[in-house]
């Protein structure tokens, strides 16, 4: 859609007007600091000529207007001013449009200034806008105190029920983003109850699409699918763009649970769409973000990066420091994925570092756990432990349940690799309270999967099948076909440990069979490899070389070095078994080769190479 380029904001001597400033008016000032500052705010409103095109320089004029009007203790004319209604696509009011650029910290630096200045009524909505602003930025302690005080507010001077329940609405927003789903869905169904009552439209499609992300989180996607649809019904009835943008990213983040993801490919482009439509630049950003990780999930990890990279260049242009951090995360991980790790951590530094300075703890939290991942691939597990151990203090102090569970899991994760099996078993059971807490059942899946795959390098691979059956089984019930196929690539290879290699291939192949139905290209290559493995095992030499050269085409399409590095190591192997010493050295040289660059062990290659030259 072509931009106007006209002017957002409205004419300048409507606002003074309603404003009560007039040029006329300064000369009957007695006041010489009034007459100061009321001449700067007629300057800022009417002369002020932004040559940056930015957003916040478009309302440059209103935003220095409003500072000037707080100077002189004008508190309910600044609250008026930022209320203008510009001349955007959705008609939003200045406030409102600063969040939907994502600028939450201009927002909170505003009603900062206005909090137990104005009128109760309107003391209440600052706190509430105040409780907004400061969740988008996870910050969640002084957003449950901004939500408190609105509520106290409403309650001493008789607030409506509508009142009541946008606060209530936020307050269950917080808890959602805590992990705490239970008492966000009682304040959702709270705020349903009253929007319902009213007849308030807009309002009961907020709740049934918060309603949706909670059971999302909670793995039940049935329950979410249908409160995502209600509320992108509901959107399209009343021409509200903006949450129909939502819906359509809702409805995508759900079929991206369900590890379907060409649907969500599909919602997150409507979801682009229309927010390029209105301008709605926060959309747009989640909807590049959301692109992104649908085709990270593919392994279509060249794709995933330019959609990343729109994001980061997006959220650089707004000065959304939260949105430009969701980018570089992203990034990270991509260049993680194919083991550009040197990269990875370049990337995720950087969101650490967004994070602090702007008191982003969740994302705090997240680049504790990406750095983690990274320096877990790297074989550093000391600096591994070191990333996960202060996620998972950052989780506990903010009281965010899910991120502590992850976090668990992720030291779980490293007590494995230094075969620490006891402590293993210690962070993922811990990992598994949290989910069946949080009724998350799609980690509680994930989780036994995980348990299964430790008592498998216990030695107890019986116990790793009744784990990883019961993961299986969960996976089944929720539809989620990655945590299935997971599963079955776990499952097939405790079966190869126990050398039941039949039971080992048919997991094997319908891990690889759900692989393809994905488009899940690293699922494949991991499927391929499992394969390859066992009937190298099973003495079938042809078909074992078949499927590794397989996984190294797929390797090298996806730009996965470490999977590309594995499957020389196994092509070596095989032209090993069939005595075909110089094609074994070539390819183990080239295996040894490239782990040395990614910084990998190479004794295993160093050892096959030495076998095949003597």
């Amino acid at each position: 859609m072509e931009k106007s380029s006209s002017p957002i904001t409205p004419p300048a001597q409507a606002i003074l007007t309603q404003l009560g400033i007039l040029p006329s008016s300064l000369s009957e000032m007695t006041s010489c600091l009034r007459r100061t500052h009321c001449r700067a705010i007629i300057n800022w409103l009417t002369r002020y000529q932004s040559a940056d095109a930015s957003q916040l320089g478009q309302v440059k004029g209103y935003l220095e207007a409003f500072h000037h009007l707080c100077a002189i203790q004008e508190w309910n004319r600044a609250y008026t001013l930022i209320s203008t209604r510009l001349n955007t696509p959705t008609r939003d009011l200045l406030h409102y449009q600063l969040k939907l650029w994502g600028h939450y910290q201009e927002q909170i630096d505003l009603f900062s200034q206005l909090i137990d200045h104005v009128n109760p009524k309107l003391n209440s909505e600052v706190n509430n806008i105040l409780g907004t602003a400061h969740q988008s930025l996870g910050n969640y302690i002084p957003a449950l105190q901004y939500f408190r005080r609105s509520l106290e507010i409403l309650n001493e001077t008789d607030g409506t029920d509508l009142e009541t329940g946008f606060v209530i609405c936020g307050l269950g927003g917080v808890y959602y983003a805590l992990g705490d789903y239970p008492r966000a869905i009682e304040h959702f169904e709270e705020w349903l109850r009253i929007a319902g009552a009213a007849n308030e439209i807009h309002g009961v499609g907020i709740a049934v699409g918060s309603l949706g992300n909670a059971y999302e989180s909670m793995g039940e996607y049935a329950k979410a699918l249908d409160y995502h649809q209600q509320h992108y019904k509901l959107s399209r009835q009343q021409g509200d763009v903006e949450n129909e943008g939502a819906a359509l990213g809702n409805l995508g983040s759900v079929h991206f649970s369900l590890g379907q993801y060409p649907q969500a490919i599909e919602h997150h482009q409507q979801h682009l769409n229309l927010a390029r439509q209105i301008d709605n630049r926060q959309g747009e950003s989640n909807a590049l973000g959301g692109l992104g990780s649908a085709y990270y999930a593919l392994g279509d990890y060249s794709l995933a990066a330019d959609y990343f990279e729109q994001q980061l260049a997006l959220t650089k242009t707004m000065g959304d420091l939260a949105g430009e951090g969701n980018a570089l995360s992203g990034l990270g991980n991509v260049r993680c994925a194919v083991g550009a790790y040197g990269e990875a951590l370049d990337y995720h530094q950087r969101h650490l570092a967004i994070a602090q300075r702007i008191g982003h703890q969740q994302g705090m939290t997240h680049a504790y756990g990406n750095l983690g991942n990274v320096y877990s691939a790297l074989a550093d597990y000391v600096a591994a432990a070191s990333c996960y151990q202060q996620q998972l203090t950052l989780a506990r102090k903010i009281g965010d349940l899910m991120a502590e569970g992850l976090a668990a899991g992720s030291l779980g994760k490293i007590a494995l690799s230094l075969g620490q099996y006891a402590e293993a078993m210690a962070g993922l059971e811990r990992q598994l309270e949290i989910a069946k807490k949080l009724g998350d059942r799609t980690r509680e899946g994930q989780t036994l999967s995980d348990m299964g795959n430790v008592y498998r390098h216990w030695g107890d691979s019986r116990r790793a099948i009744s784990f990883l059956h019961q993961g299986l089984h969960i996976a089944q019930e929720l539809g989620d076909r990655q945590g299935e196929a997971n599963a079955l690539g776990y499952l097939g290879n405790a079966h190869h440990t126990l050398g039941e290699y039949e039971q080992a291939l048919s997991c094997y192949q319908r891990h690889w069979d759900l692989a393809l139905t994905l488009s899940d290209l690293a699922g494949q290559g991991r499927a391929l490899e499992g394969l390859g493995n066992t009937y190298q095992q099973l003495g079938d030499l042809d078909r074992a070389l078949d499927c590794h050269q397989k996984a190294l085409v797929l390797a090298k399409r996806i730009c996965d070095r470490s999977a590309e590095a594995a499957a020389l190591g196994n092509i070596g192997s095989v032209y090993d078994q069939r005595h075909e010493y110089e094609q074994a050295i070539e390819y183990h040289r080239q295996d040894i080769a490239l782990s040395r660059q990614l910084g990998q062990d190479v004794a295993p290659g160093l050892v096959n190479l030495a076998n095949a030259q003597s």
